[in-house]
């Protein structure tokens, strides 16, 4: 059995898990109502058989099935899957950014089963790296940069430690930032001096 501390800190936890969660059912609902604003605007605009209109009705329709599906899935993964519903009314089956954007939400998927509360940035660019890889394949530049940039994120995202969310990004983007310009370069240097500033902040 917990003692005392023990049971304090599951209530602290549950606390937080469900204010994680109402927060991103919020989120899921607003998002919803912006796109049933901009619904009923390009209706006004354009009638109702305008490409753009068909589209964002596409939208909501996605974002209604969400909220009622998985209300507290996080926003970036959230406008993933509404955004390849819509490609999917755009492009034909084997279109290389229909396939593209496949690949980014699948990634997104794992990743969410991986870390349900992953950082939203790294979450984007898990799915990027994803899309990446396919378009480009392993050895190429680009896909290596993606690999870069998702290690570094995870390494300082995911760390522990009571940092701010703002103080761990700098840091990642100056470890990008190094290894692509080593060090002195100007915008290794300016990155040193953001994370001096939000570390004097503390």
């Amino acid at each position: 059995m917990p003692g005392r501390r023990g049971i304090c800190l599951l209530a602290l936890a549950a606390i937080l898990t469900g204010s994680l969660a109402a927060a991103a059912t919020s989120d899921a609902a607003a998002d919803l109502a912006a796109a049933r604003t901009e619904l009923a605007r390009l209706q006004e605009r354009y009638g109702d058989r305008h490409p753009k209109l068909i589209e964002q009705q596409v939208r909501v329709d996605e974002l209604e099935q969400l909220a009622r599906t998985a209300p507290t899935e996080p926003a970036e993964f959230r406008a993933a899957r509404v955004e390849l519903a819509v490609m999917l009314t755009r492009y034909a089956e084997n279109h290389p950014k229909l396939r593209e954007q496949f690949a980014r939400v699948q990634a997104m998927e794992e990743q969410v089963k991986l870390v349900p509360d992953m950082p939203g940035e790294l979450l984007v660019a898990h799915g990027d790296l994803a899309a990446v890889n396919l378009r480009y394949g392993e050895k190429n530049p680009r896909t290596l940069a993606a690999q870069a940039h998702v290690a570094a994120l995870a390494k300082y995202l995911l760390a522990p430690g009571d940092e701010s969310h703002e103080l761990r990004l700098a840091r990642a983007v100056r470890e990008e930032l190094l290894g692509r310009y080593g060090a002195g370069h100007p915008k290794v240097v300016e990155a040193d001096k953001k994370i001096a500033a939000l570390e004097a902040a503390k």
